[in-house]
């Protein structure tokens, strides 16, 4: 039986590994560590106590975020032009194209470990 651990063991864990392949960590070890220092719940989900710090990052978008509020959630957005992002639905958006260009840069590793998970949470809702 394959065990799935929460997104964030697994985020943990290629945070450790990045750079050194080599390198392997045991992903229950992990997660029972985290669950241990008061980062997890054991439901997976981050803690206030790990939000409050600033160990695990919330990328919740309200509707209707002004420009500049988006950017605080997506720093990594502050790279690029301002004329590729437009409201749609409430929640501001990119073309295509530059999705495909932003997954295209991580797969050449143009991005540090922070900005790649900006743009797979980014990506993940769209």
């Amino acid at each position: 039986m394959e065990i799935i651990y929460p997104p964030l063991v697994e985020q943990s864990i290629q945070y450790y590994t990045q750079g050194n392949e080599q390198k392997t960590v045991n992903k229950a070890e992990m997660y029972r560590s985290m669950v241990e220092k008061g980062i997890l719940t054991e439901n997976g989900l981050p803690t206030d106590y790990a939000l409050e710090n600033g160990w695990v990052k919330d990328f919740y978008e309200d509707e209707h975020l002004s420009f500049e509020d988006f950017l605080e959630i997506y720093p990594v957005f502050k790279n690029y032009d301002p004329k590729f992002f437009h409201i749609i639905d409430g929640f501001w958006e990119i073309p295509i194209s530059l999705k495909e260009e932003l997954i295209q840069e991580i797969s050449e590793n143009k991005f540090d470990y922070d900005e790649v998970i900006q743009i797979k949470e980014y990506l993940a809702e769209r």
